[in-house]
């Protein structure tokens, strides 16, 4: 019985000090885990955490009071940053994700373009659309190199956030230059059939 509980106490101590923490996704309870940090300072990681969107990187655990750089480097080896699921579930389709997607400069850029080019299409009356879908897919390979600056292939999962940020540029101005184009031909369509009869 003694020799039960000594290998069942040993297999809790090995699998809690090998355990990692995923500070995007876990609850308070399990950073409790970590050397250091008890209730209060795990409730404020996850308070933290829903108030600035996820962390950025694990260094940002230093930002909250009562949690030291010195505190975050004796815990970084049993820490991870993972892709924060609950904040992709909470901002999907809401206005203010979108608001941030439109308003990151390079999006900007990419849209001041695609409707500048749309005006240009519409005033002069000269065919702009294929332009305008190569900005959008312009924008697709910038926002992909753009994600892939950041990314080492040798810690993947804290790599996501910044490929996943990239792909948010890339697909916003396909999306933009070829709805933008899509109008456009459409709008062309329209006036161009009472002109043939």
């Amino acid at each position: 019985m003694n020799i039960q509980k000594v290998i069942t106490a040993m297999l809790f101590v090995t699998t809690t000090l090998f355990a990692v923490v995923d500070i995007n996704n876990a609850t308070p309870s399990e950073f409790l885990s970590l050397n250091g940090i008890g209730k209060a300072k795990a409730q404020k990681i996850v308070d933290y955490r829903e108030q600035n969107k996820c962390f950025k990187s694990i260094d940002e655990l230093a930002n909250i009071d009562g949690i030291s750089k010195k505190l975050v480097a004796k815990n970084r080896a049993e820490l991870t940053l993972g892709v924060c699921h609950t904040m992709v579930k909470k901002n999907n389709f809401s206005p203010s994700a979108f608001k941030d997607v439109l308003l990151d400069p390079v999006n900007l850029v990419f849209v001041v373009i695609i409707f500048v080019l749309a005006l240009m299409d519409i005033k002069t009356k000269k065919d702009f659309k294929s332009q305008i879908v190569s900005v959008g897919v312009l924008g697709t390979f910038v926002g992909i190199f753009i994600g892939l600056q950041e990314f080492n292939p040798e810690d993947i999962m804290n790599s996501v956030n910044k490929i996943l940020a990239g792909l948010k540029t890339a697909f916003f101005t396909s999306i933009v230059g070829m709805s933008t184009a899509t109008i456009l031909s459409i709008i062309q369509k329209l006036k161009d059939k009472p002109e043939s009869k």
